[in-house]
């Protein structure tokens, strides 16, 4: 008979083992969001007008002082190229960035690096949608005031609804311009 190795101390916050995001959960399911509250849907409205003219909508500005981030952006986006690309421009700009090219990839790199100071987050991704792994964030005790902004084709407001719901900060529309894509981190972290 082989001794189980002792389990990790979850109080300890150097235990940063992120993978448990993208576990298959033991438990069910949680229930669906309940309907969108009126301010909910006043601010996917004007969310939807601002996609349309700026290209992205920030709900919340989620400044971290003496957050255990590392101060490195991850584009969590399932296309590599469009991920890269995302990179590469916040890179241009100063930012340190990163790519996981899933929810699985996330967590792993995550595990390895630390919590990011803000994820952009693809919605539909084959491993896990973005939501949940949204969702999965926002319970997360390392994880749960991270910056989020959506990073998606899916911007209709109906979309919005169902991200603000899930617990984004933001929302920006693909395609969308170098300097918008900038202006809306910049917005986020509060710079």
């Amino acid at each position: 008979m082989t001794a189980k190795p002792a389990p990790a101390h979850p109080e300890d916050p150097t235990d940063l083992d992120f993978t448990a995001l993208v576990e298959e959960p033991g438990e069910p399911p949680p229930p669906p969001p309940p309907p969108p509250t009126p301010e909910v849907e006043e601010n996917a409205l004007i969310g939807a007008t601002a996609l349309g003219e700026e290209g992205f909508h920030v709900v919340l500005v989620r400044p971290r002082p003496g957050s255990p981030s590392n101060h490195v952006i991850m584009v969590v986006d399932d296309d590599a190229p469009t991920a890269e690309l995302a990179a590469h421009v916040l890179r241009k700009a100063g930012y340190q960035a990163v790519v996981a090219l899933g929810a699985k990839d996330a967590a792993r790199l995550m595990s390895r690096v630390g919590a990011p100071e803000l994820l952009l987050l693809d919605v539909e991704m084959p491993d896990m949608n973005g939501l949940e792994f949204l969702r999965r964030i926002r319970r997360h005790k390392h994880l749960f005031d991270t910056p989020v902004v959506l990073f998606t084709a899916h911007a209709a407001q109906v979309d919005i609804v169902r991200g603000l719901q899930a617990g984004a900060d933001g929302y920006i529309a693909k395609p969308i311009a170098a300097n918008a894509l900038v202006a809306a981190v910049r917005s986020v972290l509060g710079h």
